[in-house]
């Protein structure tokens, strides 16, 4: 792994201007007709029943490595380190599992994990004073080391619930520290919102009562050197009022009838330009965007949406499940994707022509959830829940909960179509560089 430097990519002179306008690009209801389960190009490995899990005091599902603003995931002074969603487990008998697991969003708070290896991790604990907290539940973001600095980083989240019931795109900072022994933080004491669905761009609580508006990712756009960040969002309009036409349909076969669910698919990948000082780390003003890409009529949630950029291309990975697929569209838990030949403003067509990149087994329907992918095609995700041999994968007492880390896969990006290839370690992560910083270790206070 070379060490980059933090400022290489955003000191070009670029002249781009930023489009006001651009072409929504569409995930259409035919496209999903051709998404296959369990095609061995694009199905996650089966898990044993017996998998390892990385604590046993705390249950852990979305996460993500420490990265750059350029996507790429680095190391620091040695060490690989990796944030995730966590809930602490109550009865560490697991007796109350079940109940755990399934209510754990409303008890969520983002933890970290360090390793020398990127494969044995050891928990650091909890991210964030409580102080930074704007709302009881951290939800999914990314943490990312800040331009031009040697330790400060920044952690973009989803600020969730009372008192206004929201979720908000929101940023906390601090500084990260290491030694031989570990990794540790310190800041986070407070936290800025971002901004809020308007009801103009991306649908808010009053047009959709189930509205998604979460999951931020900031990067540079190669194209133009300036910050952006993608999120989840809806289309903007009344939940299940809409029209699903011609161009959310596609090309579907001859006959073909519009199932009146379909118009509760409203998924949006969404937009925003920061128009503060983010070299100064000031993200506090953003500038909302027309949505990437549009899900209308096929699928009600694209989650976690993240870029990798390789051989001129503009990759955008979402994640989905089947239970949000609306009207006869249908499709396995997984990753989700697109590709751009023209940059991050599209336009944009479907991996694999359906857009399904890694879905679970039929077999095992419920594995895994959460995948991200980084900059070299390597992909983690964590464990939902794994049948036992031959049982219902829907009973409770037959199936293992994970909220653990799965095998990491790799796929090999080949222009619109990508390929499973390899199948590492349980919560293996592997870096792209290192971030340049002192080697010398810090002193613990």
């Amino acid at each position: 792994m070379n060490a980059i430097s933090s400022q290489s990519l955003v000191q070009a002179n670029f002249s781009r201007p930023v489009p006001t306008k651009y072409p929504v690009s569409r995930w259409t209801i035919a496209d999903a007709l051709k998404v296959r389960t369990d095609d061995p190009t694009t199905t996650m490995p089966l898990i044993d029943y017996q998998f390892p899990i990385m604590s046993n005091d705390v249950m852990i599902w979305d996460s993500g490595a420490l990265r750059d603003m350029h996507m790429r995931t680095v190391t620091f002074k040695g060490w690989f380190v990796l944030w995730s969603l966590a809930v602490d487990k109550i009865d560490k008998t697991n007796a109350k599992i079940y109940d755990e697991w399934h209510s754990r969003n409303d008890r969520a708070y983002i933890g970290y994990w360090y390793s020398r290896d990127g494969v044995e991790w050891t928990w650091g604990g909890r991210l964030f004073q409580t102080s930074a907290d704007l709302r009881p539940w951290e939800w999914s973001g990314s943490l990312v080391m800040r331009e031009g600095t040697e330790n400060k980083v920044d952690m973009f989240y989803t600020s969730v619930g009372a008192p206004d019931g929201n979720s908000v795109p929101a940023v906390s900072s601090g500084t990260i520290h290491a030694d031989d022994k570990g990794v540790w933080f310190d800041g986070f004491a407070t936290s800025t919102e971002m901004f809020k669905a308007d009801g103009v761009h991306y649908a808010n609580a009053s047009e959709d009562p189930y509205f998604d508006f979460r999951d931020p990712q900031p990067f540079i756009n190669p194209g133009d050197g300036q910050l952006y960040t993608l999120f989840e969002g809806n289309v903007p309009g009344a939940r299940g009022q809409f029209v699903i036409g011609t161009d959310e349909m596609g090309a579907v076969p001859p006959g073909y009838a519009v199932d009146a669910g379909a118009q509760y698919g409203a998924a949006a990948i969404g937009l925003a330009r920061c128009v503060s000082g983010w070299r100064k780390g000031d993200y506090s003003r953003w500038e909302l965007m027309p949505a990437l890409v549009t899900a209308l009529g096929v699928n009600d949630q694209t989650e976690r949406p993240h870029f990798v950029f390789k051989d001129g291309l503009t990759y955008l990975f979402t994640i989905s499940h089947h239970s949000t697929y609306t009207g006869k569209s249908t499709g396995p838990d997984g990753v989700y994707g697109f590709v751009s030949e023209k940059g991050i403003f599209g336009p944009y067509k479907p991996l694999n022509s359906s857009g399904l990149v890694l879905g679970n087994p039929s077999s095992q329907p419920y594995s895994t959830y959460s995948h991200f992918v980084d900059a070299e095609g390597y992909v983690q995700s964590f464990i939902d829940t794994i049948p036992a041999a031959g049982q219902n994968a829907e009973n409770p007492e037959t199936y293992r909960i994970g909220g653990t880390l799965a095998p990491t896969v790799r796929l090999v990006l080949d222009g619109d179509r990508t390929f499973l290839t390899e199948v590492h370690d349980y919560a293996q992560v592997f870096a792209q560089s290192a971030w340049p910083a002192s080697l010398a270790y810090d002193v613990r206070a």
